[in-house]
């Protein structure tokens, strides 16, 4: 009933909100709010907000960073034109085009650092073991979530609210699931970096699927760029500036690797996340690779994904429209790079 709930609120959203978007993004340039999740996975935002890139570089736009803790939260935010943009994941960038279809995805961000723990000591070593157990993941909804319930039904399993026997734990925010394993009241959980290699590092949890096996090549995205389609036909240089920030940050990361790092890692606990301890930050970070290109197949399979479990009400044939790669082409064909396909 909750997953039907949310579904439902996300679809009266797009009825609704859109309008609301819609009137307050084609006001004054002055400002683009954009959104950011204090974790590692959105550490091009990081990076962004702690060297000053987006306020340099988006220039006289003032960018006001609004915080959140998951997908959805963010998803309702953009659709109630609370925010104009957001680092956000596959998950919710699907639902947020096919119910709304007021959304594009502008620049890949993240591919990689997701993984199914499961507690030590939970008796969980193999598929039939998860019978009667409680798992945790990000939200309803969530890309997480996605690929917890779709590797499920690949082992003949399901979830309690779908008739199975296996309680999914929607999260209030990923930091709970370290209070959740050593209280041992979930058995496992599904999540984004840096979660992974923290429980792991705390001896809390062990890798049970690391979710790069399950792709080709091992790579999928877990964090895009997305803007309001709204704001972005009524500020097309903002937008294009936000695009240049972005790329801007992640060349940061891939040319001084260690110095993102660690700005990333001061940078989680302004935003109210903690900051992590060397030996958790350095295994969470060799985890990720951060990248412009938005992956748009594994998007497309985790829209496919959705679909067969039942959370969207149409086949989503046209997802790839969910694409506005013109600014980040041309900002790559100037720094002499190569451009990205969708595909």
């Amino acid at each position: 009933m909750k997953r039907l709930l949310a579904i439902i609120a996300l679809v009266g959203l797009a009825a609704t909100g859109c309008a609301s978007s819609a009137a307050r993004a084609k006001g004054s340039e002055s400002v683009l709010r954009l959104g950011v999740f204090p974790n590692l996975t959105h550490a091009p935002g990081l990076i962004g907000i702690a060297d000053g890139i987006f306020n340099r570089d988006l220039s006289p736009t003032t960018v006001q960073i609004k915080t959140f803790n998951s997908g959805s939260e963010a998803s309702t935010a953009l659709l109630a034109g609370a925010i104009d943009g957001t680092y956000i994941g596959p998950g919710p960038t699907v639902k947020l085009f096919l119910t709304s279809g007021k959304v594009a995805v502008v620049s890949g961000v993240t591919e990689g650092g997701a993984a199914f723990i499961v507690r030590k000591g939970a008796g969980i070593s193999s598929p039939r073991d998860l019978a009667g157990k409680k798992i945790a993941d990000p939200g309803i909804g969530n890309t997480q979530d996605v690929a917890l319930r779709t590797w499920l039904h690949g082992h003949a399993l399901k979830a309690t609210d779908e008739g199975g026997s296996v309680s999914i734990v929607p999260l209030e925010s990923n930091s709970q699931a370290l209070q959740l394993f050593q209280s041992k009241q979930i058995d496992g959980a599904w999540l984004p970096e840096p979660y992974v290699s923290l429980l792991t590092s705390k001896g809390l949890a062990t890798v049970f699927v690391d979710e790069s096996t399950l792709w080709p090549g091992g790579k999928f995205v877990t964090t895009n760029l997305v803007v309001s389609s709204v704001y972005m036909q009524a500020h097309p240089e903002v937008v294009k500036k936000l695009v240049k920030a972005n790329v801007e940050a992640i060349r940061s990361i891939q040319q001084n690797p260690d110095q993102a790092m660690a700005t990333a890692n001061t940078e989680l606990g302004k935003l109210g996340g903690k900051e992590l301890a060397p030996d958790v930050l350095a295994g969470a970070w060799k985890e990720m690779t951060f990248t412009w290109d938005p992956l748009s197949s594994s998007l497309q399979k985790n829209a496919q994904d959705t679909f067969a479990l039942g959370d969207l009400k149409k086949d989503p044939t046209n997802i790839l429209g969910v694409y506005q790669l013109d600014d980040l082409n041309a900002i790559l064909r100037s720094l002499g790079l190569a451009t990205v396909q969708v595909s």
